[in-house]
């Protein structure tokens, strides 16, 4: 979210994605009335997906939400596979409730090869034990947050059926209030572990759809571009003061079907 790598990524442009940033937020501050833990943001690719995680992140922080998150990326070796997904998480657990620190360290201590050991153990004896531990002392109560972007970008779909069914037992069977974010593509794979009994009446399928007016955002993030490249462009006092006409600005809607990808890739 915020490493060197990432400095230039996108969140939701300003007064975008309202409507869907709010419902998840009311969910996540919400969390002890509802029965479902587990949100699944599904959209085709460029849908925004991976924006409005970032933005989320930026929410919770601040609001003081206690958030880890892990986004995966295809072509980038550190963030394509499960392997560094555990020791990500227990960093950014560690920042937000220093109280686990005294729990986990010396599990790390006595096992440094932990991190190399199955997934399930690994958030077995370094995320769910020690959240356990630190629930039933009655020291800690807040709802956390673990949000997976991008969880169909991971190389292995067994990897990624996984993710979905480690988390979901521990939602399922603890009385800590963790709540797990998904993002991802709506791949065959990953809906049938979703869609199976034990989860489903967990899981909050969000499809991000046509429901929240993207072309309305799409148009606003356009409008509000091409006035950037007016204001800041060097030639850009040579452009017409009605560049571009709204027909044009509703060509590229029309052609973008709804993927803020697209207006990305134009607006650049």
């Amino acid at each position: 979210f915020d490493s060197a790598q990432h400095v230039d990524a996108p969140k939701c442009h300003p007064h975008t994605r309202t409507a869907v940033l709010n419902e998840i937020m009311d969910w996540i501050m919400l969390a002890v009335t509802r029965l479902q833990w587990i949100l699944w943001l599904k959209g085709a690719a460029g849908a925004g997906k991976s924006a409005i995680g970032r933005s989320i992140v930026e929410l919770c922080l601040q609001r003081e939400i206690p958030i880890a998150r892990f986004f995966f990326f295809r072509t980038d070796p550190s963030r394509n596979t499960v392997a560094p997904v555990i020791a990500t998480l227990v960093h950014q657990i560690l920042q937000c409730i220093p109280a686990l620190t005294e729990i986990i360290l010396p599990i790390i201590q006595s096992d440094p090869l932990i991190f190399n050991k199955s997934l399930e153990t690994q958030f077995e004896y370094l995320v769910f034990k020690p959240l356990r531990q630190l629930h039933n002392r009655s020291l800690y109560q807040q709802t956390l947050v673990l949000l997976f972007d991008g969880l169909d970008e991971c190389h292995n779909e067994m990897d990624q059926v996984s993710l979905i069914r480690i988390l979901s037992s521990f939602v399922g069977t603890t009385a800590y209030p963790v709540m797990v974010f998904f993002a991802s593509r709506a791949e065959n794979h990953i809906s049938v572990p979703f869609k199976s009994p034990g989860i489903s009446q967990m899981v909050w399928p969000l499809n991000l759809d046509h429901h929240y007016s993207p072309d309305d955002d799409i148009r606003l993030f356009l409008v509000d571009s091409f006035l950037a490249i007016k204001n800041t462009h060097p030639f850009g006092h040579l452009l017409d003061n009605n560049w571009p006409s709204e027909s044009e600005v509703e060509e590229v809607v029309i052609k973008s079907s709804g993927q803020f990808v697209y207006v990305l890739n134009d607006a650049q």
